[in-house]
């Protein structure tokens, strides 16, 4: 379910972004996920956990909020049947070489995992032959901007499971550390819209009717990712939702070939073929490792 919702809400909040400023995305997606998080804190009656497992939760809204923002301009500038799988990848990848540095067992399979991910992230990288797939601007060869939204991107998302595995460890309830996110992440985002308005970007700031709805699923999917990712986190291994929750991208590229008929060619399309191969047999090797 994280993933399926990550996956919508990735994909809306792409293409918002496509029309009005991340700023004003991120701010209103933000807004949408603290007014949820306040309800379901209040409906849950749980105590207010400890100072290590509130900062560890804030420090998971920081990470979260910089990687989509990353992420958000990179599917609005780019195409998202490419970067939502690359961001992705490193997204899982990190975390699961952070479990190998600190001691888990490093199986078979998650080895296999992770030359399958390094694979497709040669095989993405590399230019299309001259002509393919120019008329949607899909084989072109990345530019290093791109890589770097992507890049920061999946930091962003990687930094947001860890410091999450630390709030849960530290105690932290699912509501709390839902809470703790959004108020981290909307006060990021109101500081950058004050400062976009206080040097006279008002006008730029403004959001069309026709987007309203895509604000809106992106904000409840995005918090519903946030949380379906955190009661998995509470309620089984740590290695196991991430990596899992790391499939939204499937549900993003379906998307995008439906509604904007984005269309792989060549090697980037097996590129994001070994991508997805990659988080799930990563996914297998941790799971075989907990």
């Amino acid at each position: 379910m994280s993933a399926l919702t990550y996956g919508v809400a990735d994909f809306a909040g792409g293409f918002a972004t496509k029309v009005v400023r991340v700023a004003v995305t991120l701010f209103a997606t933000q807004s949408i996920g603290l007014v949820i998080a306040v309800g379901l804190v209040s409906v849950s009656n749980q105590p207010m956990p400890s100072t290590a497992a509130l900062a560890w939760a804030g420090a998971a809204g920081l990470s979260g909020i910089v990687g989509i923002a990353f992420f958000y301009v990179a599917l609005a500038r780019g195409t998202m049947g490419f970067v939502a799988p690359v961001a992705a990848l490193i997204g899982a990848a990190l975390p699961a070489l952070v479990g190998v540095v600190n001691g888990q067992a490093a199986t078979p399979i998650l080895i296999i995992g992770m030359g399958v991910a390094l694979t497709s992230v040669v095989l993405i990288s590399l230019p299309s032959p001259t002509g393919a797939g120019r008329r949607a601007d899909i084989g072109r060869s990345t530019s290093l901007a791109e890589l770097v939204m992507i890049l920061g991107a999946g930091l962003g998302f990687a930094g947001f499971y860890l410091s999450i595995d630390q709030s849960s460890l530290a105690g932290g309830d699912p509501a709390w550390q839902l809470l703790l996110v959004r108020v981290v992440g909307l006060a990021i985002a109101s500081t950058v819209v004050a400062t976009l308005v206080a040097r006279g970007a008002r006008g730029s700031l403004r959001v069309p009717l026709a987007v309203l709805p895509l604000l809106l699923v992106t904000g409840i999917g995005d918090i519903a990712g946030n949380g379906f990712f955190i009661a998995a986190r509470a309620s089984g291994p740590a290695p196991v939702a991430v990596v899992l929750s790391s499939l939204y991208p499937v549900a993003t590229v379906l998307l995008a070939r439906a509604f904007l008929h984005e269309r792989l060619h060549g090697l980037r399309l097996v590129g994001v073929g070994f991508a997805i191969a990659g988080v799930v047999l990563i996914a297998a090797g941790q799971a075989a490792s907990v």
